[in-house]
This record gives structure tokens, C-alpha cells and sequence, in this order.
């Protein structure tokens, strides 16, 4: 899944800011933008936006690449990071080319951050939602507006081989004239004043934290209408049976029903089975049956406790999202290898910004706890005397999440060469996030132990960047080792029957096809490139689970199973390590949490 498309799925929980600054978009002079996007009749007319072409030609031209991100309701542009703007569509169903370029035109003059300006390129993210023929009828509305010499319009796909070149000549332009950077940069350059700081406090061994100044917690976004997209300002209204889906008023729900009914069953049963197993009920003094930590308010959370922007962290909010996946895990790397940590092994763990009580790197469970024993957070937060306040659980949610998988998935294949040894070979596919987090994956070595793992994370989003050592890293703790290679590419037979491995990896030399393949918050069949690959695993008869962020998901994918012959032989279950953030909706109540519910393909014994 591309992690720019994957930020447009998680903008609208910042919808309450988002909103707030869409009217700076439309207060241009001469033109009455300040009604409601969604309201077709009120939109900008073909009169008011020849006023717009020609004031936007007026907007100071710099080398930035602006990319622009277009989903099922919205359209967002960012440059450098910065997010510059963002719209809703009019009427249900995906932005239209007119809404693309009005948007595109609109930011060039009023956007969020900075002052006007326009770029050298616009370069589409990939979408889901977009047609080539849709990104050429925008190419040429905006070449009409500039011509094509002033103005290229391309796809971030197209464009990677050129990064390089066009990035180099963006720095220099900003080196030349620091005002033309976009607030991301700025940003960015206090962040390596911060990152220095950070190496020298750790090689002092003095935590990873910074004092940051605290923010207010938000309170609870407006809610929106399913149907007609309207923000909800009264009383809100909702499916009386299933109470999952939110409307404004009668007609929306009615206009909705004929679509709604085929799924409002299996919405009531997942809002049921929040009640009933007590879904929120987990053991964090910020998330438990009383009082639950929700995503629009979890970079003030990480704020207050002094860890946005520190080490494993950093994945937590969009402030490095310029950086592809597995950069980070790089970054980390390059700062434990400073100059000041050589063997410094309690400042090099410093730099992770994780508490003392998991110092080192891959520690020992406490004396006295077995791997046999630790079933949900409460038993692995006491097995290392962690306070239940501590936020480590935002980032253990994916190694600890693989950790249960095999647990519960995977067979014990003992090694033909070192007796008493288990082996283990997953692979990982469409990896994003947990790229970035591999230095904590060395916690599930106690909680396999005798036990050599290679774990192969795979995905065409994970950085082309990465330097040759950033592409693989080994681990060994508690009489285990664990091997993690990252590849860019998608799925294919080389991968599932390990020569392409070994060829890469002398440390991954004989490795075998997967014990177990695991595809994280998947989404599976929203993307084309998943049904071959999914395919070619079915065919093999490998064990595949997967975990999805909402039930729903998990079931949906169950019925497409069944289109195309197949089934899903493991009944929706609730991860008990499922990320303790609540994946609130504008509009719609279901529950979800990030790698909250797992299902699976295959034989399992």
C-alpha cells in the first residue's frame, strides 16, 4: 500500500483542522469561495475561476515538486512534507478533474502553509481512484492555464528516476534563498539540529527525550455525513439498527439504504462484538474502558509525554513522511554509529527514545516469566516492569502483533543442522510502517527462544534509497537470532522460493520458502497488484495471515475470497496487541484499531 495513498486514508481524522483552514483556500479577493464545497450549486463559477488563471499567474514560480494525492472523497497537495491543501468533493464519490484543478490552482494562491507560489511539477501519488486519462485532462487544463514549458505535470512513478537531480536542484535554489523552502524544511533543519543534540545526549547517556512544549488535547472532531459529506454541527443521526453509519438527516439515510442494507448485518454484529468483548476494555491509564486515546489526539499525546519526533517514534506522525519506508530504521542506524557511541551500548539504545526498563536492545524477559505465559499487553508490560502509562505499546504493536502471529500460526520446523534449534523464515508483504521499526523487532527473540528467524519484508512502497547495509539487519539475543531484509519490489515466485535472498544476502543463504507470510493492516484487494500475489501463495498452499485495521475489512475480504474459489480458513479474531489508538471516522462508528482484527488463508493445523 503506497504511504502517500495511506495518508490520504488517515487525513480525514485531522479533518478538524483540515476544515478549519480550507476556508484560507477560498478568501481570495473578488471571489465568494466561502460556502460549502460540497455544495455544487455554490461552487466557484467558470466566470469567477478565468479571475483565479489569471491571478495565479502572478504567484512567484521556485523548482518544488508539489505531489498531489487524490482519494476517494478528497483531494490533498503537499511539497517538501507540507501539507498545502486539501478538498472535499462536491457530490458522493471521488474528486472530478474540474475539483482536481480548481484545487491545484486555488493552493497556487492561498495554500495552508507559506506564501503564494506555484511549482515547476506537479506529480500525481499513486491512487486507487485516478485514471491516466484523469491526470492528462488536468495536465491539459493546467497547461492551458501556463503551457506546457512552465508548468510539468507527471506522476511520482514516472518522475523517481529524476528525483536525484531535481532534489539537488531544489536544495541549491533554497541554499541561494532560504525563503523559498517550504515550512517542512525548516522544520526538517531544526529536527537535525534536535537529531545532533540527541546523538551527543546519548553518547553522555542521557535519555533520548526532548522538552517539548505541550499541546492541548483536541476535543472530538464534528462528525459528517456518509452521504452527502456535510459536516454535522446539531444532533447527529444514525442507522437504527446497525448505529454505525452517520447521516444528517432522513433523506441521506434513505438515499443510502439501498447500498446500506447489503452491509448493515454484518456493521450491527461488529458494534456488537465491541460491546460484548469489551473491545476498549484494555489495560493503559490512556486507553481502557473508561477512557480511551483516539488518533486525532495521539501527536499531543506523544507530545506530552516527550516523544514525538524521538527515535522508534518518529513514525507516529507525518513530520518525516518525505522519508520512504525502512529511511528511518536507516537514520537510527547511522545515529547508533555516531562518532561518540562505538560500543557505547546503553547510548546507542538512548537513541531509540524507549525507557530504561528495555535497556539493551532485545532484553531478557524478567526472572521468573515464560513466553508461554504473556497473552495481552498486561502480561508483557509486567514481564519487563513497564508502568501501564508507558506509550511503548503505539510502537509494539506491530513486532509484538508478528510475535503472536507466529505464535499461534506458525509450525515448529527444527533445524536438520543445529540440533534443538528452531528455524523460522516469514515473510512480510506490502510492508510499510514496520520498516521503520525494526530495531524493536529484537524483543520477540526471548519470546522464541533457541530460535533462528529470517523475516523478509517486501513491498514496492519500502524505499529504492536505501543504502546496501541499511537493506538487511541481524540481531541476537537470549540464545535467538533474528535476520530482517527489506526489498523493494512486488511480490513474485523469486521471492516466495528464496533465491532471490540468498543471491542478495549471504546471511539469508539457504533460506526456505516462508513458514508463514503476514500482511499487516493489508487492504488487501484494494489494490490490483495484491490478486497475483495472493494467487501465487493460494497456489503454493502457503500459511498467509492477515491483520485488518476495522472487522469489517477482514470480513469483506472473506467474500472475495469466496468470488474468486477461495476461502479464508481463520475466523475473524481480536489481536490482543492491536495498537491502544482508536481509529475514529468522521462518519461512521465502526471500531478500529490499527492491526486490530487477524484472519488467515491456508492450511493451519
Amino acid at each position: 500500500m503506497s504511504h502517500m495513498v495511506v495518508l490520504l486514508f488517515l487525513l480525514p481524522a485531522l479533518v478538524w483542522w483540515v476544515q478549519g483552514q480550507v476556508a484560507s483556500i477560498r478568501n481570495i479577493k473578488k471571489i465568494n469561495l466561502d460556502a460549502p464545497i460540497e455544495d455544487d450549486a455554490s461552487a466557484p463559477s467558470d466566470a469567477e475561476f478565468e479571475i483565479v488563471k489569471k491571478k495565479v499567474l502572478e504567484s512567484p514560480k521556485n523548482l518544488a515538486i508539489w505531489q498531489i494525492g487524490v482519494s476517494k472523497n478528497a483531494v490533498a497537495i503537499s511539497e517538501e512534507a507540507s501539507l498545502l491543501g486539501f478538498n472535499f468533493a462536491r457530490i458522493q464519490g471521488s474528486p472530478s478533474v474540474k475539483e482536481i484543478t480548481e484545487t491545484i490552482l486555488l493552493v497556487m494562491l492561498k495554500p495552508f502553509e507559506g506564501l503564494a507560489r506555484r511549482p515547476s511539477i506537479i506529480a500525481f501519488l499513486p491512487s486507487v481512484v485516478l485514471s491516466d486519462a484523469q491526470i492528462k485532462e488536468v495536465a491539459d487544463s493546467l497547461h492551458a492555464v501556463f503551457g506546457k514549458d512552465d508548468l510539468r505535470v507527471t506522476t511520482m512513478t514516472d518522475l523517481e528516476s529524476e528525483l536525484p537531480d531535481l532534489i539537488e536542484k531544489r536544495t541549491q535554489e533554497i541554499a541561494k534563498n532560504p525563503q523559498l523552502a517550504a515550512p517542512s524544511v525548516v522544520q526538517a533543519t531544526a529536527q537535525a539540529k534536535a537529531v545532533a543534540t540527541a546523538t551527543a545526549n546519548a553518547a553522555a547517556g542521557i535519555p533520548n527525550k526532548a522538552n517539548q512544549q505541550k499541546l492541548p488535547m483536541n476535543p472530538t472532531p464534528s462528525r459528517g455525513c456518509f452521504v452527502c459529506k456535510k459536516d454535522i454541527e446539531a444532533k447527529t443521526k444514525q442507522c437504527s439498527a446497525c448505529k454505525s453509519v452517520i447521516y444528517c438527516s432522513a433523506e441521506c439515510a434513505t438515499k443510502d439504504w439501498p447500498t446500506h442494507k447489503v452491509m448493515c448485518g454484518i456493521y450491527k454484529q461488529n458494534m456488537q462484538r465491541l460491546a460484548d468483548e469489551n473491545l476498549h476494555g484494555l489495560p493503559f491509564d490512556f486507553y481502557n474502558a473508561k477512557k480511551q486515546l483516539e488518533n486525532f489526539n495521539q501527536v499531543p499525546f506523544l507530545v506530552e509525554k516527550d516523544l514525538h519526533n524521538v527515535g522508534v517514534y518518529r513514525r507516529l506522525c507525518q513530520c518525516f513522511q518525505q522519508l520512504q519506508w525502512g529511511e528511518l530504521t536507516g537514520e537510527l542506524a547511522v545515529q547508533m554509529a555516531a562518532e561518540g557511541l562505538e560500543g557505547n551500548e546503553l547510548g546507542q539504545f538512548n537513541c531509540t527514545g524507549l525507557p530504561k526498563e528495555l535497556f539493551p536492545l532485545g532484553k531478557a524477559l524478567n526472572a521468573g516469566v515464560t513466553p508461554e505465559s504473556i497473552e495481552s499487553w498486561e502480561d508483557w508490560y509486567k514481564a519487563y516492569g513497564l508502568d501501564m502509562s508507558s506509550p511503548v505499546a503505539l510502537v509494539f504493536e506491530m513486532p509484538l502483533t508478528v510475535w503472536y502471529l507466529i505464535k499461534k500460526y506458525a509450525p515448529t520446523r527444527m533445524s536438520m543442522v543445529r540440533l534443538c534449534r528452531r528455524q523460522l523464515t516469514i515473510h512480510m508483504l506490502g510492508t510499510e510502517r514496520e520498516a521503520d521499526l525494526i530495531h524493536i523487532f529484537s524483543y520477540i527473540l526471548p519470546l522464541l527462544p533457541d530460535t533462528d528467524i529470517i523475516i523478509h519484508m517486501v513491498g514496492p512502497t519500502i524505499s529504492k534509497r536505501l543504502r546496501e547495509d541499511h537493506q538487511s539487519y541481524s540481531f541476537k539475543a537470549q540464545n535467538s537470532t533474528l535476520t530482517v531484509t527489506l526489498t523493494s519490489a512486488e511480490y513474485s515466485l523469486v521471492h516466495y522460493d528464496a533465491s532471490y535472498f540468498g543471491a542478495q544476502n549471504k546471511k539469508t543463504q539457504g533460506a526456505t520458502p516462508p513458514d508463514l507470510v503476514i500482511i499487516l493492516n493489508g487492504g488487501v484487494f484494494q489494490y490490483q497488484t495484491f490478486a497475483p500475489t495472493i494467487k501465487l501463495l493460494m497456489d503454493k498452499g502457503a500459511r498467509i495471515v492477515f491483520t485488518e485495521p476495522i472487522e469489517t475489512s477482514a470480513v469483506v475480504m472473506g467474500k472475495q475470497f469466496e468470488s474468486m474459489k477461495w476461502t479464508l480458513s481463520l475466523p475473524v479474531a481480536v489481536n490482543p496487541f492491536r495498537q491502544p489508538v482508536f481509529q475514529w471516522k468522521k462518519e461512521v462508528n465502526l471500531p478500529g484499531w490499527s492491526n486490530g482484527f487477524i484472519t488467515g488463508a491456508g492450511k493451519f493445523d
